[in-house]
């Protein structure tokens, strides 16, 4: 499934509210067998756990690890829980890149750990982004397709919900080349087309916005087989939530 950074507000409070990535907000009895959207994390996580317990270190482990622990974290309410998760993937990363440090799915996942610690440590947070930033560059320098180009789509998001300097790394000219550029990457994917939308109906320039949201239309019916099964039920319910708002928005129909 598609990951995304939680968005920021402010360095007093680092909130969840998009994505997405997968926003877990849609918590709820979601798997085929019924149990819930959190049953499946937390079986995911235990799974991956217990394979990367038997050779810490290795990346081809680490990062399942990292991705389960960002994936649950995102889901849970509690903030030392969240912060505990988020260590140990963020850890599992680092431990694994002192050995390969061109691990992109390694340098992927840590910057994702980052953010949900920077969500629960706010006074650590200027920090903690500019790590996340290095990361993603690294990631998006040795495999900008990985995670459907999340590392573009991840920096996009960064750039255009931080401050800009000084206190942040904030900036409109670089989260616009890195959303476009994550829609050249991976253009069959619908978070980064809707993200791209987003970014265009914030800045009023819904003409392009319009045309951006038929491109999304074209790609639903494919997205909707390739991306199916429990794993994507969650983002699904995202994704149409954000959909019919952007409907709303531009007064388009899928």
């Amino acid at each position: 499934m598609t990951r995304a950074l939680p968005r920021f507000w402010g360095w007093s409070q680092l909130q969840h509210s998009l994505v997405c990535w997968v926003l877990l907000g849609f918590l709820g009895s979601l798997g085929v067998l019924g149990e819930s959207e959190q049953q499946r994390l937390s079986r995911v996580y235990e799974q991956v756990r217990s394979e990367y317990l038997k050779s810490p270190g290795r990346p081809a482990l680490a990062w399942p690890l990292a991705r389960a622990c960002f994936d649950r974290a995102e889901g849970l309410t509690s903030r030392p829980v969240r912060s505990a998760l988020a260590k140990e993937g963020a850890e599992a990363c680092r431990l694994a890149l002192k050995e390969s440090p061109a691990d992109a799915a390694c340098l992927y996942y840590l910057g994702l750990n980052l953010g949900v610690l920077a969500q629960t440590q706010p006074l650590r947070a200027l920090g903690l982004v500019r790590e996340m930033e290095t990361q993603w560059q690294a990631c998006q320098l040795l495999d900008p397709g990985f995670d459907h180009a999340g590392a573009d789509r991840s920096l996009g998001m960064l750039y255009e919900q931080c401050p800009s300097a000084p206190l942040g790394v904030g900036s409109r000219s670089k989260a616009r080349f890195h959303l476009a550029r994550a829609v050249q990457l991976a253009p069959d994917h619908p978070e980064n087309r809707i993200l791209w939308i987003e970014f265009l109906v914030q800045r009023n320039e819904n003409a392009a916005a319009v045309e951006e949201f038929k491109s999304l239309k074209g790609i639903l019916p494919d997205a909707r087989i390739r991306l199916s099964g429990s794993d994507w039920e969650a983002t699904w319910k995202t994704w149409e939530a954000r959909m019919t708002a952007l409907q709303s928005r531009l007064g388009v129909h899928l």
